[in-house]
């Protein structure tokens, strides 16, 4: 006869499948730890089960290397031919309390004694269409959260330092190859979702106040569309967020000993549960022996020695590396990555939905930091600079890199975006927003990182705070940069064409040429590719006439081939065929026949002039065009161009070929060329497929504003408007 441990155990390990018996790469799940929060006990609870499970021959046990577990190799538990026999001769049958079943499924944690709560937040949800869920560290809100998920289909974010709204986004749907970065575009992805019944945020207190009132507002229009959401953090929640609260406490002591599993006596469980407060996270790290806190001591103090006693000081210094951490780090590439088992074993760290990611619990994050000193603090800062600085060419991990040289005051923050800017700012926005928010009030008069940040928010498209930035930047030629990108992002033609005025007045010949052409081309790619938009010609003309060639050689061949492309659209544009062809022959001569620009520009002069066997020579032509391309990016424009031709003409093909190229942020690129390309392919999108037509045309706007290309930004604008 089995006890009610030893079978949830069994049955839990029942579920997953016999190939692992052999398998090398085991998850997570079957390990210690893994049994621990699945069972809802703590780990030292297991051991007497497990050893009698074992003694039975109806489990196994070996050591293999456990996904995300670090590098060292772990314990894990198998049912062997017999244990599942056992199963089989005992099916189960539901509880006769509530008919809930004695065990839970793979993800979810066994949760003791929240009857009430859970039956709080269901009537607060009901009522309201949205909860707080606000508690201490390690009292159990995400494990309320994810019981109560258990018979929803659930969308779920845990915030970090770094995250903003789209970021809560991409966690909600982590299998979308692109998401967009519009707010409002944000909520047509939610309301395009048929399936989910509940959206959850967790770890709310996370949130970096540069991006608070922005996710504010994306959940609050989430809610206001109907959707049910759940908001979970440390207290006090932001005011903002005036939501219906549910207050978690600790537990009960007759609910917080049932934590400690069955290998105590009763009353040692109970002395315990009443000396530990019923804290659930501090009941987790207790091992029998170790010394219960006197009267009047609080569950930090236990929470302190306990962690100091259990650790010895190579594994001490592993955990003060991970305490730093602004967010979950790939057990891959985390510092001390060899002692990650370890504190895992000691039920320290806490880890993502897929296991692969982890950091210290936040309790014990908490009591850690308050523990170390400035000179401890400084060290394990300039160690983490050493270890991200091997790993920067991630921009996930070279943004770490800054974070930890802004802890350290670092000089140079404004040299590293100098050389990282565009290759960062795509993909990485949220956490440069965040770092140099921080950085700009540690040195409020430095003006060249609030040059940084206005340059960051005016991507980001958050105006305000670019203005904020611009007021403290007093070199010239900086301040006029800003506020012609934000006179351009805000549509403010005449002051744009001031500030650009301005900036040619100061600017060298190379700059003044660039400057000029950079301008030219905004002005003729301000147009969608299904609409018939007249081109400023005469303001095209002067801004081309205005330009100087270099004397530099190199320079000036580059910028005659700028010139002759703008020349080339222009007579495409226009109908002139013959113009159109002249220039193609004209960069030939002194190229080649397979020149890549070349053959992109016969394929525009083909698509726009088509001849009786157009098709097949265009598709012809389009592969040799594409092959020709220097770069990824240079090809998913050429691609672009074909598959806006083959949307245009209504062929069926054109869904196929768009599919096929990349997502805007797959693609590395600069600033306005890659803004183009997503405001184009959004606008692709947007045509193509029909669910989620109004997030991608309010994406395609809001990327056409980035490129200042207002007009055309106008024209995705309307086109929503018409399916609305």
């Amino acid at each position: 006869m089995l006890t009610r441990s030893q079978e949830r155990l069994l049955r839990y390990l029942g579920g997953f499948p016999e190939s692992l018996e052999n398998a090398w790469d085991l998850p997570r799940e079957i390990s210690l730890p893994g049994l621990s929060e699945a069972m809802g006990v703590v780990r030292s609870g297991l051991n007497q089960p497990l050893n009698e499970l074992m003694d039975a021959g109806y489990i196994t046990v070996r050591v293999a290397h456990v996904i995300g577990g670090g590098s060292r190799r772990r314990q894990v538990y198998h049912i062997t031919e017999a244990g599942r026999g056992w199963l089989a001769e005992h099916p189960e049958t539901p509880s006769t309390e509530g008919g809930q079943q004695d065990t839970q499924t793979l993800d979810t944690p066994v949760l003791v004694g929240r009857t009430d709560e859970l039956q709080a937040l269901s009537a607060l949800l009901k009522e309201h269409g949205k909860a707080a869920v606000g508690g201490l560290p390690g009292v159990g809100k995400t494990t309320l959260l994810r019981t109560y998920a258990e018979s929803s289909t659930v969308r779920w974010a845990q915030v970090d330092a770094f995250m903003d709204a789209r970021g809560m986004l991409s966690c909600w749907y982590p299998d979308d190859q692109t998401l967009p970065t519009d707010l409002e575009a944000a909520v047509e992805r939610v309301n395009s979702d048929k399936q989910a019944t509940l959206f959850v945020v967790d770890d709310l207190h996370l949130l970096s106040p540069r991006h608070e009132q922005p996710v504010f507002d994306f959940l609050n229009n989430v809610q206001a569309a109907g959707h049910a959401v759940v908001i979970v953090g440390r207290l006090p929640l932001p005011d903002a967020l005036d939501w219906p609260l549910l207050r978690l406490s600790t537990l009960e002591p007759e609910d917080a000993m049932l934590l400690l599993g069955e290998h105590l006596e009763e009353t040692k469980r109970m002395a315990v549960a009443k000396a530990l407060g019923g804290h659930p996270m501090a009941l987790q790290l207790y091992r029998e022996g170790d010394p219960l806190p006197e009267a009047g001591e609080d569950v930090q103090a236990f929470v302190e020695h306990t962690m100091l006693n259990s650790l010895n000081p190579e594994e001490r210094h592993a955990l003060d590396t991970m305490v730093l951490f602004p967010r979950p780090i790939s057990t891959d590439v985390a510092p001390s990555g060899d002692f990650i088992a370890t504190l895992d074993n000691h039920a320290l760290l806490r880890w993502t939905d897929n296991a692969t990611r982890c950091e210290v619990q936040h309790l014990v994050r908490n009591v850690r930091r308050t523990m170390l000193g400035e000179h401890e603090l400084r060290g394990l800062h300039e160690d983490a600079v050493a270890h991200w600085g091997q790993h920067a060419e991630d921009p996930a991990f070279a943004v770490l890199l800054l974070y930890h040289k802004m802890a350290l005051d670092s000089e140079d923050l404004a040299g590293v975006m100098a050389r990282d800017f565009d290759r960062l700012v795509v993909a990485q926005g949220a956490a440069l927003a965040s770092i140099f928010d921080s950085a700009t009030h540690q040195r409020p008069d430095d003006e060249q990182l609030h040059y940084w940040a206005g340059k960051i928010a005016l991507q980001r498209h958050e105006k305000q705070h670019a203005r904020t930035h611009l007021e403290q930047v007093q070199s010239d030629t900086l301040r006029d940069e800003l506020a012609y990108q934000l006179a351009l992002l805000e549509g403010d033609e005449d002051e744009a064409e001031r500030l650009l005025e301005q900036q040619l007045g100061r600017s060298t010949s190379y700059e003044h040429a660039r400057l000029l052409l950079n301008a030219s081309v905004q002005h003729l790619e301000d147009r969608v590719f299904n609409e018939a938009q007249s081109v400023d010609r005469a303001t095209l003309q002067r801004l081309l006439n205005e330009v100087e060639l270099p004397d530099n050689l190199e320079w000036r061949a580059s910028m005659t081939v700028t010139m002759s492309l703008i020349q080339h659209t222009l007579a495409l544009l226009e109908g002139d065929e013959a113009r159109a062809n002249s220039l193609v022959d004209g960069l030939e001569a002194i190229g080649h026949e397979a020149d890549p620009i070349v053959l992109h520009m016969r394929l525009k002069t083909l698509l726009r002039f088509p001849s009786s066997s157009e098709k097949n020579e265009a598709q012809h032509l389009v592969s040799r065009a594409m092959d020709a391309q220097p770069t990824p990016f240079h090809r998913a424009v050429v691609g672009l161009t074909f598959a806006e031709h083959l949307v245009k003409l209504g062929d069926e093909a054109a869904g196929d070929f768009f599919a096929e190229l990349p997502v805007p942020e797959a693609l590395e690129a600069k600033g306005n060329p890659h803004a183009r390309y997503a405001a184009r392919w959004w606008y692709l999108q947007g045509h193509l497929d029909e669910k989620r037509a109004l997030m991608a045309l309010r994406e395609s706007s809001r990327w056409f504003r980035q490129a200042g290309c207002h007009r055309a930004a106008r024209a995705a604008a309307a086109r929503l408007h018409r399916l609305l």
